[in-house]
């Protein structure tokens, strides 16, 4: 902890304002004294204790779900644990055709002479082996096809956005192993994933690597929720807020946690916006965008929150909005009337890099109503314990991190 001595008198100053602060509408648990004062106001300000309060026209709040509700990526941890179980619908004869769908150039560099072609070549001659043994999982996990399946599965998940950058294919691409499954049968497989990772209490990283070697790469495992997250969801809906999800994962799999009574988000399904897919006749998922839906990516967000959330609120902006990447960074600056700007420090780069670096020294010096600008907050966190810690920075966790 040395690192944050520097900080400490500071952080005294500011519990001490916080203390002082209106009558306390959230807890302070590990929240960052700043981002707390900041939460506190807004609750009190645009809340339905205060004089401007208007239940017809309630004020609202879009939260980012993978790393910023939740620690840790639900659609990622999903991947792992399909892999890990061979959870899968898709028959061996499908499967070249299921990985490679959407990719338009089968035969582009995946550096290291992996190309798409190649990789779908060899997990489709590691499927062949790995499908009979299905109901032997230990029997399965075994074999060196296994060994070899799940690196190379992970190792094109990991570089599939360059099929198509900037767009959401690389979003809608990671629920591949999801195709042919229903709607209810993807939830249900959720809540067990998230049940089971949940359950492992700490975030951390395994290596995997195929037999020869040739393929090495790094896996995060685990799903937290933190108090604090909690705490505010509930807090807003206590004080007359509307809360919704806007995420780049997708949709069922989003509601098959954030919507379980047992995790205490309180969020109705109607309020959570995801990526979706097209369906087969019979009900089924095939790993193709819905193009009938501005898809939840990027400025793909901000287009969700202006048509399908805005018009139920007067057509106003989120008054809170909250993210950690850069596929947050659209919405985070795209409504003049937010107030309050909630970044969870992922310790990225770009653009929210930028936006973080700028909001560590924000004071909340100004009441917000007096603001004419949203006022942008930093929460740190200790990801591998799952937790909020109470100041801006954040412990490094050597993982992949998705950037939507």
């Amino acid at each position: 902890m040395k690192r944050y001595l520097g900080i400490l008198t500071t952080l005294v100053i500011l519990f001490a304002a916080a203390g002082c602060s209106k009558k306390p509408l959230l807890e302070q648990y590990n929240w960052n004294p700043r981002v707390h004062y900041a939460l506190t106001e807004l609750l009190t300000d645009y809340g339905n204790k205060s004089k401007s309060y208007d239940p017809d026209c309630r004020p609202y709040a879009v939260f980012d779900y993978d790393n910023t509700t939740i620690i840790d990526d639900i659609a990622q941890t999903l991947l792992v644990y399909q892999i890990e179980n061979l959870a899968f619908q898709i028959r061996p004869e499908d499967l070249f055709e299921v990985l490679t769908r959407g990719i338009k150039d089968l035969d582009m560099g995946f550096g290291n002479g992996w190309t798409p072609r190649i990789l779908a070549e060899d997990l489709c001659g590691d499927y062949d082996v790995l499908y009979p043994l299905r109901e032997d999982l230990g029997r399965m996990r075994g074999t060196e096809e296994y060994k070899d399946f799940r690196a190379k599965l992970w190792y094109l998940s990991s570089n599939i956005d360059q099929a198509e950058p900037d767009s959401p294919f690389g979003c809608i691409w990671i629920t591949t192993l999801l195709d042919g499954m229903t709607d209810q049968e993807v939830r249900n497989l959720t809540r067990t994933s998230v049940s089971y990772w949940v359950q492992q209490g700490s975030m951390w990283k395994e290596t995997w690597t195929t037999p020869d070697g040739q393929i090495e790469v790094n896996v995060p495992k685990g799903i937290g929720l933190t108090t604090e997250m909690k705490s505010l969801y509930n807090a807003l809906q206590r004080n007359g807020f509307d809360v919704y999800i806007c995420s780049a994962s997708l949709e069922s799999v989003v509601e098959a946690m954030a919507c379980d009574p047992a995790y205490g988000l309180g969020v109705d399904e109607d309020h959570v916006f995801g990526i979706r897919l097209a369906q087969t006749p019979d009900g089924r998922l095939k790993a193709i965008g819905d193009s009938t839906y501005a898809q939840t990516y990027r400025e793909g967000k901000v287009q969700c929150i202006k048509d399908l959330i805005a018009k139920d609120h007067g057509g106003r902006g989120p008054a809170l909005v909250a993210g950690d990447s850069n596929g947050d960074f659209a919405m985070l600056t795209a409504f003049p009337d937010l107030k309050v700007g909630l970044i969870i420090n992922c310790l990225r780069s770009g653009a929210i890099g930028g936006m973080t670096a700028a909001s560590i020294g924000n004071v909340p010096d100004l009441s917000l109503k007096e603001r004419k600008t949203p006022l942008y907050v930093v929460q740190g966190r200790d990801p591998e314990l799952l937790q909020f810690i109470p100041f801006w920075d954040s412990i490094p966790v050597e993982t992949y991190l998705s950037e939507d």
